[in-house]
């Protein structure tokens, strides 16, 4: 029996990432851990030029030995990318003995987990999975939700962040602080944030928040989440 893949969102900051492989394949997964904020190793004997780079400024650390099973050591998360579908199979199964998590870029069904299409809009991740079954179909989706979720998704969610902050600061019971993230949450906001209706969004926000916000808070706040740049 085949079971699906169970999604999770892992916070990779400090982790130590080991890449086998410094070709484009590999490129392209270290561009995206050193953007997570991941210790990332590269074992390879070749680099492509963004990598010999990213070398030179530290940012990530070259091991030029042959690959062995003790390369494992030490790591929290392997990427078998090489352009080598025997030795990713072999990278895969060391890794799944020591019960250490490897993704395999040539058959994702050999590897632990796999890597989603995902799009970023602030605090939003919205990440596409075909199981493994065709990366460029899960690239095709993605292209398609790229239109459908701008800029603005990520300042909506800067603000309810920074609202939650502030009416959880009130200290009221739970339920109360939920029934009024709730109304807040009914609230045209993103058609507010599209159509530059800062000044509706403010005075519906004011009485809806009230007495617990002034309109002078709830203005400060929604500058504020303008700030970011998604």
């Amino acid at each position: 029996m085949s079971f699906p893949r169970y999604p999770v969102f892992l916070s990779l900051e400090n982790a130590r990432c080991l890449v086998i492989g410094g070709g484009s394949v590999g490129e392209r997964k270290i561009r995206t851990l050193l953007s997570h904020g991941a210790k990332v190793f590269v074992l390879s004997r070749e680099l492509t030029p963004f990598l010999g780079e990213c070398v030179r400024k530290s940012y990530l650390t070259h091991l030029e030995n042959e690959y062995n099973p003790a390369s494992l050591e030490e790591m929290d998360l392997v990427f078998a990318a090489t352009s080598d579908r025997e030795l990713n199979r072999r990278i895969a199964a060391d890794a799944r003995e020591r019960r250490l998590w490897c993704n395999a870029a040539s058959n994702p069904k050999e590897g632990s987990f796999i890597v989603p299409s995902v799009i970023h809009r602030g605090s939003l991740s919205v990440a596409i999975s075909t199981g493994g079954a065709s990366p460029a179909i899960a690239r095709q989706i993605r292209e398609q939700l790229e239109g459908q979720f701008g800029q603005e998704w990520g300042r909506l969610l800067r603000f309810m962040e920074l609202l939650r902050e502030k009416i959880q600061a009130k200290g009221l019971e739970s339920s109360q602080n939920q029934d009024l993230f709730k109304k807040v949450s009914r609230l045209p906001l993103l058609e507010w944030m599209q159509d530059q209706g800062e000044y509706k969004a403010i005075q519906t926000l004011s009485k809806t928040c009230a007495p617990l916000l002034t309109p002078t808070e709830i203005e400060s706040l929604w500058k504020e989440a303008w700030n970011p740049s998604f």
